[in-house]
């Protein structure tokens, strides 16, 4: 009872002009945004900057040239890992059903097989995405163990053909049936969207540019660079996501970050840097050279929520009285 009331009385303002409904949607505003008391807390395998030295720490000596995989973030929207090839291993087919995939190679020689494109060999700083309902598969085709890192939704269900030689176990509380599945969209590109290809060597073509635009995965490469080597001021908060956590792959360079809660520090290609909702974070690049951070999100058009700037310092805060819309 209390939405309908309420939502009737924004329709009558609406209706007598006592609410814009159009235009204003367009323009920068000022709102009051949900900013948890307590810092957003790093829950595992989440850290604020993952290197590969200490994933390949956590693998045994009897392991480092066998296939194994490490999962580095872990959140409500995504989870990536760091997935190494043992020379000659390849993962089984499979299709995602609903969602896209992202891949980085960083080191070796990876074949991809993706639907009904011609296989081809990704190899360090490729990028690589896989559509819907599409089937692929990815091997070690080079000499020594390829070690490359992906991105995955965190509700992305993985599924395998008719025909594959042998199933994983099932999640708990599940099982195994055939099912014929509607085919996927090999299209790459949803509506209006042009920016996705399935391949792309950084090195071959650096740059900065939108690399997966759909719903729920956003990979984006932001390239710069700096005049001096100098750190970020403290006061430097950047921006905040109130409703999801983000991470950046880091591709060349080196990229100063400022995270709040801790103090600032600079990352190195093959780092992986992330932090959870609702934290102020301020990224810059940092020398020499060229700097690129591989941005990952789930909202290809999610909200960055900036501090007030110094000609608009914040108000008091209205009384709190009552519950909220969605209460």
């Amino acid at each position: 009872m209390k939405l309908w009331k309420s939502g009737l009385a924004m329709m009558a303002a609406l209706a007598i002009g006592g609410v814009a409904s159009t235009g204003a949607l367009a323009q920068t505003v000022f709102t009051w945004t949900p900013k948890p008391v307590a810092l957003a807390p790093y829950k595992a395998p989440n850290k604020p900057r993952t290197t590969i030295a200490e994933v390949r720490a956590k693998i045994s000596p009897a392991n480092q040239s066998k296939t194994w995989h490490q999962k580095v973030v872990s959140d409500q929207h995504l989870q990536a890992s760091w997935v190494q090839l043992a020379v000659g291993d390849q993962s089984p087919a499979m299709f995602i059903s609903d969602t896209r995939a992202g891949f980085i190679v960083w080191e070796g020689e990876v074949e991809f097989t993706i639907g009904s494109q011609a296989p081809f060999i990704a190899t360090k700083s490729s990028m690589v995405q896989v559509p819907a309902r599409t089937q692929f598969q990815m091997k070690n085709v080079g000499a020594v163990p390829s070690l490359h890192f992906e991105v995955f939704t965190a509700d992305a269900k993985i599924t395998y053909p008719q025909l594959a030689a042998s199933l994983p176990k099932p999640q708990p509380g599940m099982t195994w049936a055939l099912t014929r599945q509607d085919p996927g969209a090999e299209a790459l590109n949803p509506p209006g969207v042009t920016t996705n290809v399935t391949t792309r060597n950084f090195i071959a073509q650096p740059g900065a540019f939108q690399f997966v635009v759909a719903p729920s995965l956003f990979v984006n490469s932001i390239r710069g660079s700096a005049p001096n080597c100098n750190m970020q001021s403290p006061t430097a908060l950047g921006h905040r996501h109130i409703n999801y956590g983000e991470f950046w792959f880091i591709m060349e360079g080196q990229i100063q970050y400022n995270l709040e809660g801790l103090d600032g520090f600079v990352s190195e290609a093959g780092d992986i840097v992330y932090v959870p909702a609702g934290r102020w974070h301020s990224a810059a690049n940092y020398c020499p050279g060229n700097d690129t951070r591989i941005a990952i999100n789930p909202f290809p058009t999610g909200t960055h929520n900036w501090p007030p700037t110094s000609s608009q310092p914040n108000p008091p805060l209205p009384p709190i009285s009552g519950a909220g819309w969605l209460d």
